[in-house]
């Protein structure tokens, strides 16, 4: 019976529309797929190697500065990451994060 609870509360929540992640499934590895229009500091945080707390900052920042995102390249606008770091990671990124 607990396990089926479980499963119900995990279902839910996995499904609720205010959250920022979504699953992605890949046959070799899966990935959590995080939206650059809805996510907060603490999601964005560590989301991404070399996406830290101020990087992740500075990302909210822009969203609110500028609204929401186009595209994952858009990044690239934001302070502290730049082009390079968006050019040189832009197919990862797009495995990590969604608009």
């Amino acid at each position: 019976m607990k396990a089926i609870l479980f499963v119900v509360a995990a279902l839910l929540i996995l499904s609720s529309p205010a959250i920022a992640v979504k699953k992605y499934a890949h046959p070799s590895k899966p990935y959590i797929v995080i939206n650059l229009n809805s996510a907060d500091v603490s999601t964005l945080t560590h989301s991404f190697k070399g996406i830290g707390k101020k990087r992740a900052e500075a990302i909210v920042a822009y969203r609110e500065q500028h609204g929401n995102f186009r595209s994952v390249s858009e990044l690239a606008e934001v302070k502290g990451l730049g082009k390079s770091f968006v050019t040189k990671n832009l197919s990862q990124l797009h495995k990590v994060f969604m608009v």
